[in-house]
């Protein structure tokens, strides 16, 4: 009795089941967003700045100053969100960095200043400024920004590394004798903030440049919310690990396909790592890495693969592009990234507005 009412209902069921859908429109179901998608490509996202900062990297490139150890950066620096454009002519002590803003229509210089090729931004304190150690001597600068141009606060000197020979010890500011104790006043100024090494991300090649003026900026347009949500989601739970102190983050094109990965640098120390977070149909991937002895890797364009020397002098070769790695030499178009963006709640925050 039960197996044959069971039956029965079960039959019953299933006619009603095929009686309704015949009644019935059936819905189309929709596939799932692709994270593959994007709004435009980076190409079609511009900026007044390009064309003026382009003109200046080509007339550098065209002077005897240019030389292959020249390189370039783009960084905000006077906090209104359009990125300055910073010239490094070299690497060596005495090289110091020019500083060109937008202004109207013109890229104008507003700054030369650093050593080794570049100088520390300090955010808190909308400064610049760069510290040379001598062999018995420390000297350096800071500028802030005001009306439109950074202007010295002040210089500073001292010899203290003298001291063993017997040398009068000095600290000045602005060419004058103070106390050690006004010096650090001074100091304390700009020194103790956050700051960030600016000067030497790009080198000179037609690549690179072209991949600067026209991809770093473009991502919030590019990428659509999902893809926006899932790189916030992944980096605040990196940011949310008490381990890891001194993290950094960047947005890159490792396979320059048009959709952006995520690169993440733990830290600048010997056991630090870097993880390129990239996107699939289905989600988001990791893949580690290790680092340059500065907490990042370097990218190049040319060829699609991205790289890093350890602290041992290991170079080690990755390429999401299928590149082949073996026997990989970098061409002169290569950027260091990684630590664009400390990893604070602020910064994701910007990073995908």
């Amino acid at each position: 009795m039960n197996i044959k009412k069971n039956t029965t209902l079960l039959i019953m069921a299933a006619a009603l089941s095929a009686f309704t859908g015949c009644s019935e429109t059936k819905k189309a179901v929709e596939p799932p967003p692709s994270l593959l998608e994007v709004n435009s490509a980076p190409s079609d996202v511009t900026f007044d700045w390009q064309q003026p900062f382009k003109a200046v990297i080509g007339s550098f490139k065209n002077s005897d100053r240019c030389s292959d150890d020249s390189m370039f950066d783009l960084c905000d620096l006077t906090g209104d969100d359009i990125p300055e454009l910073v010239i490094s002519p070299s690497s060596e002590a005495a090289s110091q960095c020019d500083v060109y803003m937008l202004i109207g229509s013109n890229a104008d210089l507003i700054a030369t200043t650093g050593s080794y090729g570049t100088f520390q931004y300090i955010p808190s304190q909308a400064a610049i400024g760069f510290s040379y150690d001598g062999e018995s001597f420390s000297t350096g600068e800071y500028q802030t920004f005001k009306e439109g141009s950074f202007s010295k606060e002040f210089d500073f000197f001292n010899n203290s590394g003298s001291a063993s020979s017997g040398t009068t010890i000095r600290y000045e500011i602005n060419g004058n004798e103070v106390t050690l104790a006004k010096y650090e006043e001074y100091l304390h100024l700009y020194r103790d903030f956050v700051t960030a090494e600016v000067g030497r991300k790009y080198t000179m090649g037609d690549n690179a440049v072209d991949y600067a003026l026209n991809n770093t900026e473009c991502w919030n347009t590019v990428m659509k919310d999902d893809q926006k949500a899932v790189y916030k989601e992944k980096l605040s739970s990196i940011l949310a690990d008490q381990d890891i102190k001194d993290a950094a983050f960047e947005i890159v094109d490792l396979d320059i396909n048009g959709v952006p990965e995520v690169v993440v640098s733990t830290g600048i120390l010997t056991d630090s790592k870097v993880c390129v977070f990239y996107l699939e149909e289905d989600g988001i991937k990791e893949l580690d890495t290790t680092c340059d002895t500065d907490g990042g890797i370097h990218f190049d364009m040319t060829s699609k693969i991205f790289y890093a020397t350890d602290f041992d002098g290991k170079v080690q070769c990755w390429s999401l592009a299928g590149s082949d790695v073996s026997n990989f030499k970098p061409s002169d178009s290569t950027m260091l990234c990684g630590r664009k963006y400390p990893l604070t709640a602020e910064n994701i925050d910007k990073a995908f507005a």
